[in-house]
């Protein structure tokens, strides 16, 4: 089924078309002035639960001075785009002085900027710029590890009574009791154990070798990198997205969230609670519960990314059975505290891109993005996914370069990315599934993100309103409903190659239905509604 499932009717108006064609709209809903009540939300300390996030890899997303490297400064110059889109912050891959061995996530210097992306002046003039637009600017903070680079690791590898000879882990051995969890299945490579012939031990990585794990225990390390936290806030930065986090301190028998490693979130939620607006959100090493990370609900981190869904919802589409996706948002309504904050993605730069995921099917891909940009959360959207980016197949760094190609604004040689040779290839059907020619096309992927963005818009319902998971009687059809006291929406998906009809278990469901997106219609009834949606389609009501 092409795009046209998912494009608006002709009388395109977010408060609603009617669910049949052949009737007339009657009275519209109440309505508020969506962009006065966007500009509120977005300016209070919960404005990260209205926002939408767009995440950047800047190495791709603009080069400014054609060395074919993204820099800050082409970033700055596309924040207009970002806006218009409808996008309110920004969360930066690492941008600091990096070897470069994991794609910036090897830190050399955590109070600096990578110089392929530009200075700090550069930095803080992207800073002001986005400020000055109503955005916001939040970035990777990579605690776990740094890089062997890092002038903290030059003096704790020298010998074993230096000053900073117990900020990292060592061992005698190529193995620790206190390290058990990880010394036998490090995330990259055949050891966690590497042998540095300067001091004469072995020093442990939970990822590349070149990637040293910071000793917690250490008091000093705590404090440091707390210190790093504040820099940047000091900086402006509105926040951090703490990279696998969960993993600081490690037992013998235990590597994730323990507890002392929630104790040290908790201390770094304290320094971010001194700057008012500032949050963080998690990425949790549980990739199905992410429950642990949020705490009380104030105390730990003010979201956490739901990777059960973001990182799995592949194999449901593919099953064409919702049942997956309907266990793993019971389980977040379920075990989340009060006050806690869905992350909501379908693709990043660690996995592959959503075009990937749905084998090049652009209607799955706006199914799972509809999912996501209904349910109760705060959505972060992966550069490029607006366009259905295609993935690349050079290899730089590692396999996950595909889903890291330089951005495609428009049809030239260099595709508006950069007057030189791009740092890595482009990934496939650039000359088609460009800016410049989705823009120009009403039934494109560009488009679609559009719609839904402005949907969301000043709707407070989609951030904080309630959620329930609807029964449905198939495992082909998921469906949500959403309401706050003022509005109330039903989103649904049918996961399936085949027109579906579901009977909706939910009383006293809406007082009409209009449907504002997609395709397919909802009939009340007294035990809640009949939904019928077209093979392969997705549609949102309005029911209140």
């Amino acid at each position: 089924m092409s795009r046209v499932a998912f494009a608006l009717a002709a009388c395109l108006a977010l408060s609603g078309c009617s669910s049949s064609d052949s009737q007339p709209e009657p009275e519209p809903f109440p309505e508020k002035d969506w962009p006065a009540e966007a500009a509120t939300l977005l300016e209070g300390s919960d404005w990260y639960r209205h926002a939408v996030f767009y995440e950047v890899y800047v190495r791709s997303f603009q080069d400014s001075d054609g060395d074919g490297i993204g820099d800050l400064k082409g970033l700055t110059s596309r924040l207009d785009y970002l806006k218009e889109l409808g996008v309110d912050a920004i969360w930066l891959m690492p941008i600091m002085p990096t070897p470069f061995k994991d794609s910036g996530y090897d830190i050399s210097d955590y109070e600096g900027i990578n110089p392929d992306y530009g200075s700090m002046a550069d930095f803080e003039a992207l800073l002001a710029a986005a400020h000055q637009r109503k955005m916001r600017v939040i970035m990777d903070l990579v605690l776990n590890h740094t890089s062997d680079s890092h002038a903290w690791f030059s003096e704790s590898r020298k010998d074993k009574t230096n000053p900073k000879a117990d900020w990292y882990v060592w061992s005698d051995t190529p193995s620790a009791p206190n390290n058990g969890c990880g010394t036998a299945n490090p995330t990259f490579g055949d050891s966690a154990w590497q042998l540095d012939p300067a001091r004469g031990q072995y020093y442990f990585h939970r990822f590349y070798p070149e990637q040293p794990d910071l000793n917690y225990q250490s008091p000093a390390v705590v404090d440091a990198t707390l210190g790093v936290a504040r820099f940047w806030l000091d900086k402006g930065v509105d926040g951090f997205r703490c990279d696998v986090i969960g993993l600081l301190f490690e037992s013998a028998s235990e590597c994730d969230l323990v507890p002392e490693t929630r104790d040290y979130i908790k201390k770094l939620r304290k320094v971010l609670d001194e700057y008012p607006g500032r949050v963080m959100v998690a990425e949790p090493s549980k990739l199905t519960d992410a429950s642990g990370y949020l705490g009380s609900g104030s105390d730990m981190f003010h979201m956490a990314f739901h990777f059960g869904y973001g990182y799995f919802w592949g194999l449901p589409f593919a099953a064409q059975n919702a049942d997956g996706i309907v266990d793993t948002f019971e389980k977040s309504l379920a075990t989340y505290p009060a006050g806690a904050q869905d992350a909501l993605v379908i693709g990043s730069h660690d996995v592959q891109r959503a075009f990937t995921v749905a084998q090049g099917d652009d209607t799955k891909h706006q199914r799972a993005a509809l999912i996501q940009l209904t349910a109760k959360g705060t959505p972060f959207v992966y550069y490029g996914e607006e366009l259905a980016l295609r993935p690349g197949k050079q290899e730089v760094v590692d396999q996950r370069d595909a889903a890291r190609t330089p951005m495609l604004w428009d049809g030239s040689a260099g595709h508006g990315f950069s007057t030189g040779q791009p740092w890595i290839a482009f990934g496939g059907g650039a000359d088609q599934y460009n800016l410049e020619a989705e823009q120009g096309d009403p039934e494109s992927m560009y488009a679609f993100y559009r719609e839904l963005f402005a949907l969301r818009r000043g709707r407070a319902i989609w951030g904080t309103g309630a959620m329930e998971v609807l029964e449905t009687g198939t495992p082909t059809v998921f469906a949500l409903y959403r309401a706050d006291d003022f509005m109330a929406y039903v989103a649904a998906v049918n996961m399936s190659d085949e027109a579906q009809v579901a009977e909706l278990v939910r009383p006293e469901l809406g007082a009409r239905t209009s449907r504002v997106l997609g395709a397919g219609t909802l009939t009340l009834t007294s035990g809640g509604a009949t939904l019928s949606l077209p093979a392969q389609a997705g549609a949102i009501f309005r029911v209140r």
